[in-house]
C-alpha cells in the first residue's frame, strides 16, 4: 500500500500525458484539415510544409505516448522530447503561415500555456524557454540577425507575460491540489488505521498522530471526558487552543485539542479553516470508531455472560480456562479449579416452581461472585452447576477459598428455605489440558455429593504431561 501512495504522482503524469497526446493528435487533425482546405491568402508561404509539420508532429506524439507504456521509466523522457517536438511544429506552422508577424505565431504561447496548464508549472518553464528559442530562431531566420526588432521584442515580452501569469497560477494550483491531496491522504490513512486499531488507546493514538499531520507546528492531544460540544478557538497560558469535539453515539464524549505557542507581541492565532473542517472530519471518524468498539465489546460481553447470573457462561469458561492453563504452562504458577452444585435443586425446583429456583440460582451466584478474590473468575458452567477459576493458586489455597464460598451460601438467608452447596477442587500443576482439569474436580465434585452434600472435597493435583519423544 506504502509503495502504491508513493507512485501516485507517476500514475497521475501518465493519465496527463495520455490526455495532452489526445489533446495534441486532435488539434493536428483539425489544423491539418484547415490548412488543406483555406484559401490560399490565408497561407502566404507554402501550405505543403504545414501539413508535413502537423504529419510528423502526430506520429512523433503518437510515439511517445508509446514510449512509456513500452518503458515505463523513460515517462518523463518522453514528456521532455513532446515539449521539444510542440516547440518545433509551431515554429514549422509559423513559418508556413507567414513568419514571426503571422497569426499562426500564437502557437508558441498556446503550446508553453498547455504545458503549464496541463503538465506542470515546471513543464510549463521548460515549453516556454523552448518556444522562446523557436521563436528567436524564426526572427534570426526572417530578419538577418535582427533579434531584437520592435515588434519581435514586444511579441516575446507578451509571450512571456502571458506565460509567466499562466505558471504562476499554474505553481500555485499545483500547490493547492497537492495541499489537499496530502490532507485527503492523511485522512484516509487515518481512517484505516481506526478501523484496524485492537483497542480505544490505540484509535486515540491514530487519531492524535494524523492531527499532528495536520497541523505539524501543533502540539496535539486526544482525551476522553466532557467537552465542549463545538470547536472552541482559545487562548490559555500564551498558547493558542483550538479544540475539536469528539461525538460518539450519546453525545460528546472527548476532543481533539491543538495548541501552539502565540508569537510575542501577539493575542491569538491563526488557523484556517479548511484545518478545522480536516479536524471535525477525523473527529467524526475517531467518534464512530470509538462507538463501534464499544458496541463490539458490549456485543462480545452479552456472547460471554449468562442472562440470568450475570456470571461467564460456558463458552466465556473455556476461553478463560483455556488461556490460564496456557499461562500456567508459560509461567509454571498452578492453577485451581472449584465446581459446585447446588444441592438437591431439582426439588426446588418441585417444590417452588422454576421462577423460584432461578431466583435461588441468581442469589448462589451472587454469593460466589462477592466471594472470589481479586482476579478469579467465577462463571455458570451448566444448569445448577457454578465454577470458579482460580489463577496462580495451589489445591491448599483453593481449599480454603471453596470452604468459604460454601460457608457463605448455607449462612445466607434465601426466601424459602436453605440453599447449600457441594464443591470439587482440583489443581494443575504446571499446566494440563482444560478436559483433564475439569475432570478431576467434576470427580472430586461427585464424591462430596456422595459423601453427604454440603462440603468440600479435594481431587488430586494434576501434573502436566512431559511431552512425548518420537
Amino acid at each position: 500500500y506504502a509503495g502504491e501512495v508513493a507512485r501516485r504522482p507517476w500514475f497521475q503524469l501518465e493519465d496527463r500525458h495520455t490526455w495532452l497526446t489526445l489533446a495534441r493528435l486532435g488539434a493536428l487533425v483539425a489544423l491539418a484539415l484547415a490548412a488543406w482546405l483555406a484559401p490560399r491568402e490565408f497561407l502566404p508561404r507554402d501550405a505543403r510544409l504545414m501539413l508535413l509539420a502537423c504529419a510528423v508532429a502526430a506520429v512523433l506524439h503518437a510515439a511517445l505516448w508509446l514510449v512509456p507504456r513500452r518503458w515505463p521509466r523513460r515517462l518523463r523522457l518522453a514528456v521532455d522530447v513532446s515539449l521539444v517536438v510542440d516547440a518545433a511544429w509551431a515554429t514549422a506552422i509559423a513559418y508556413a503561415a507567414g513568419g514571426s508577424g503571422g497569426a499562426l505565431a500564437g502557437a508558441y504561447l498556446v503550446t508553453a500555456l498547455w504545458a503549464a496548464l496541463g503538465y506542470s508549472a515546471r513543464t510549463g518553464l521548460k515549453a516556454g524557454v523552448l518556444a522562446s528559442l523557436g521563436f528567436l530562431t524564426l526572427v534570426w531566420y526572417e530578419r538577418d540577425g535582427e533579434l531584437w526588432g520592435a515588434a519581435s521584442t514586444g511579441r516575446l515580452a507578451f509571450f512571456w507575460t502571458a506565460l509567466a501569469a499562466a505558471v504562476v497560477g499554474a505553481a500555485a494550483g499545483e500547490r493547492e491540489l497537492r495541499v489537499r491531496a496530502e490532507r485527503l491522504a492523511v485522512l484516509h490513512e487515518a481512517g484505516r488505521a481506526l478501523i484496524l486499531a485492537p483497542d480505544a488507546d490505540a484509535m486515540m493514538a491514530c487519531a492524535r498522530d494524523a492531527a499532528a499531520r495536520l497541523l505539524p507546528d501543533w502540539r496535539v492531544t486526544v482525551r476522553r471526558g466532557a467537552a465542549a460540544d463545538e470547536v472552541r478557538l482559545a487562548r490559555a497560558g500564551g498558547e493558542g487552543v483550538v479544540s475539536v469535539p469528539v461525538r460518539g453515539q450519546d453525545g460528546v464524549i472527548g476532543a481533539i485539542e491543538c495548541r501552539r505557542a502565540l508569537r510575542a507581541g501577539t493575542v491569538r492565532h491563526r488557523i484556517r479553516l479548511r484545518e478545522i473542517v480536516a479536524l471535525e472530519t477525523l473527529a467524526a471518524g475517531l467518534g464512530g470508531a470509538l462507538w463501534r468498539a464499544e458496541l463490539m465489546a458490549r456485543i462480545e460481553r452479552q456472547s460471554l455472560t449468562d442472562g440470568l447470573t450475570g456470571l461467564l457462561n460456558r463458552r466465556g469458561f473455556d476461553r478463560d480456562l483455556s488461556r490460564e492453563l496456557a499461562r500456567s504452562r508459560r509461567s509454571g504458577q498452578p492453577v485451581a479449579l472449584c465446581l459446585l452444585d447446588v444441592d438437591r435443586f431439582k426439588a426446588f425446583n418441585d417444590d417452588f416452581g422454576h421462577q423460584a429456583g432461578d431466583e435461588a440460582l441468581a442469589a448462589v451466584a451472587g454469593i460466589v461472585a462477592a466471594s472470589c478474590r481479586e482476579g478469579d473468575l467465577a462463571a455458570r458452567y451448566g444448569g445448577e452447576e457454578l465454577a470458579v477459576i482460580l489463577p496462580g493458586t495451589s489445591r491448599d489455597d483453593a481449599m480454603i477459598v471453596a470452604e468459604r464460598i460454601r460457608a457463605a451460601v448455607a449462612a445466607h438467608p434465601m426466601p424459602r428455605r436453605a440453599v447449600t452447596v457441594s464443591v470439587g477442587v482440583a489443581a494443575a500443576e504446571g499446566g494440563c489440558s482444560a478436559e483433564v482439569l475439569i475432570e478431576a474436580a467434576d470427580r472430586a465434585l461427585y464424591e462430596a455429593k456422595a459423601s453427604g452434600r454440603d462440603r468440600v472435597v479435594a481431587g488430586r493435583a494434576v501434573v502436566a504431561e512431559a511431552p512425548s519423544s518420537g
